[in-house]
This record gives C-alpha cells, sequence and structure tokens, in this order.
C-alpha cells in the first residue's frame, strides 16, 4: 500500500505519523477523544475543530479541488505532555477508498511528537503489528513507541489505517482482536463460571484453584476444542483496572477480572504480522466463541466489557463479532 493522501494533510504534519479513521453516519465508533482517552485519561482538547468554513493551506495548483466543502477547521488534541493530535482532515471517499477502510469516507489525524530518539533495536518487539518491521533501523523511545502502540490499536478498533511518519503503511485486522475481560462486581464461583464456560465448550473444565485472605478465590478453566485451541478464562480480584474504566461510573463494573483469551495450536502464530491460513480460520472461530462466552458471562454477573486494545466493548461489538462467524460450532 502507498500513501494515497496526497493533498490531505498540509505539507507541515506530511511527516509526522498519520492516523486515517473511518467517518460514515449511523454507524457507531469512538471518536478520537474517546480512543484517545481509553490510554491517556488525561487527555483533552487545547482546542475543538469548529464546525464552520473549512481552513484551505493546502493552496496553490497541486492541491486545487481535493478539499472537501465540508472540512472543519482542524482542532489539536493534547494526548499527554509531548504529544498532540491534529485534524480532523477529509480524506475524499476515492482516497480513502484505496486505504480499505471500513467508510467511504476517512477522517485524518496528525499525531505529533515533540521529540523523537530511534537507536534501540527492535528484537525485543514481537511483529504481530509489523512494529519491529517498520521500525527495523531503530525504535522509538518508550513514550512515542506507546503512542505508536495506541495508534495501532485505535486503527484496529474501528477498521483505520496508520502511516508511520507519514509514510510507512499499517492497516491492523479487526479481527485479530479476539481476547475479552469483564470486569465485574460479582465474584462467580468456579464451577458458576464454568458452566457458562461449557455452554461454548462442552468438555471446559477447572484447572486451577488459588483461595485468597478474603475467602474468595482466584481460578482459571480451560476449554480445549478439536481444533482451533483452547479458550481459557482466568478469573482474578485485580488492584488495577483499565484506564478506559475511568470513565465510568465505579459501580458499572468491579474489581473481578474475568480474562477470557484463544490459545491457538501454535501460540508462535500470534507474533507474526502474517499468519497461516489455518490460524486465520481458527481465529475468526475462536473470536465469535470468545464473543457468546463474554455475553454468557455478562448476563450472569453484569460489568464492562474491556477488548485486548484496552478499548470498552459494547453489546452491539460482541453480537458483530459473534454473527461475523456463521459456521462457528460447538465441539463435543
Amino acid at each position: 500500500m502507498t500513501l494515497p493522501l496526497t493533498g490531505s494533510v498540509p505539507e507541515m504534519y506530511s511527516s509526522d505519523h498519520l492516523l486515517a479513521l473511518p467517518r460514515s453516519r449511523g454507524v457507531s465508533r469512538p471518536g478520537i477523544e474517546a480512543l484517545a482517552q481509553a490510554w491517556y485519561p488525561e487527555a483533552g482538547w487545547v482546542s475543538e475543530p469548529s464546525s464552520g468554513p473549512a481552513e484551505r493551506p493546502m493552496a496553490g495548483a497541486r492541491f486545487r479541488g481535493v478539499v472537501p466543502d465540508d472540512v472543519r477547521r482542524p482542532g489539536v488534541l493534547r494526548l499527554t505532555e509531548g504529544v498532540e493530535v491534529v485534524g480532523p482532515f477529509v480524506v475524499p471517499a476515492p482516497q480513502s477508498l484505496a486505504l480499505d477502510l471500513a467508510s467511504s469516507v476517512a477522517e485524518l489525524w496528525a499525531v505529533r511528537v515533540a521529540h523523537r530518539s530511534r537507536d534501540r533495536l527492535p528484537a525485543e518487539v514481537d511483529d504481530r503489528d509489523g512494529l519491529a518491521r517498520v521500525f527495523a533501523a531503530g525504535l522509538p523511545d518508550d513514550m512515542e513507541l506507546r503512542v505508536v502502540r495506541w495508534m495501532v490499536a485505535a486503527a484496529r478498533k474501528v477498521g483505520g489505517t496508520l502511516f508511520v511518519d507519514g509514510a510507512v503503511p499499517l492497516a491492523p485486522e479487526p479481527a485479530a482482536a479476539v481476547d475479552l475481560t469483564l470486569y465485574s462486581a460479582q465474584a462467580l464461583t468456579p464451577d458458576a463460571a464454568l458452566g457458562s464456560l461449557q455452554t461454548v465448550v462442552p468438555g471446559a473444565r477447572v484447572v486451577e484453584v488459588v483461595e485468597r485472605p478474603d475467602r474468595l478465590v482466584d481460578f482459571a478453566l480451560d476449554g480445549e476444542t478439536a481444533y482451533d485451541g483452547a479458550l481459557r478464562v482466568v478469573v482474578r480480584k485485580v488492584d488495577v483496572v483499565p484506564a478506559v474504566l475511568g470513565a465510568l461510573d465505579w459501580r458499572e463494573y468491579g474489581p473481578f477480572a474475568y480474562r477470557m483469551s484463544w490459545v491457538p495450536a501454535d501460540s508462535y502464530e500470534l507474533e507474526v504480522e502474517e499468519p497461516s491460513g489455518l490460524h486465520l480460520i481458527a481465529r475468526s472461530r475462536m473470536r465469535a466463541s470468545v464473543a457468546r462466552l463474554a455475553s454468557v458471562l455478562q448476563g450472569r454477573a453484569a460489568g464492562v466489557l474491556v477488548d485486548d486494545g484496552g478499548f470498552e466493548v459494547t453489546s452491539a461489538e460482541v453480537d458483530e463479532r459473534i454473527a461475523a462467524v456463521s459456521t462457528a460450532r460447538f465441539w463435543v
């Protein structure tokens, strides 16, 4: 994929990291502020995008006619100290289609990192998202690397694409997000949780029970399938919850974390950017199975679901995951 965004972002932002997110009416997707605050609770607008006529910084023959009339004046969202997100800049339909986004119209955001340092070898990073590939000459420092990881997670959440340094594309696959965690105020017993898992994998069993000083127990369940690996549930009382829950009323969630994860037959394939076809087939089925289990557990214990990107998961998203694989099946 090449960068089909010529003229969609002012020249002064062209070497920043760019985040292209789908924009379509009638589709519920978290906006840039919600995506930012899920990882950076302190994120907030320095200046919000205006609803007035668009500024046209892209003057001249090179840019003539490429700025849609509905573009708002760009705003500035402070992510954290030294990092700002500027936009949106609207990407016209032909260029948006070339990006293969989940919409025919895209919003483009420039993510500006004040200080950059690229002097670490990428050997310590798995390449599921292509980070070792795009930073082959040297990883960013911890702050910038976390910003890029946030961009990857945000793009995966809503079906977007990012361009590292404004040039190198990364298009995280939304279907690669499989695992879910339910944060609830209710502590189910191992047997109760096992009953929920057995509605998805009938042969599931309890594999660990650890008594706690407060008379509750932490425990783990495994549901082995015939072909697709295992569906694992680990239940713990935790002291720290994801940042995204901080925006909710504390009564909506609790300290009991029900982590539902897929353990494939070959776990190494979780770390590669282009896993095998068999892995992808298993992943699609297990993604639906994890979602089905999450729906059952949430029905019994209430609480809030969070995906492996650190974002809240709505009931509509759970239903979409279940419906995405009509061939999903139970195992005996």
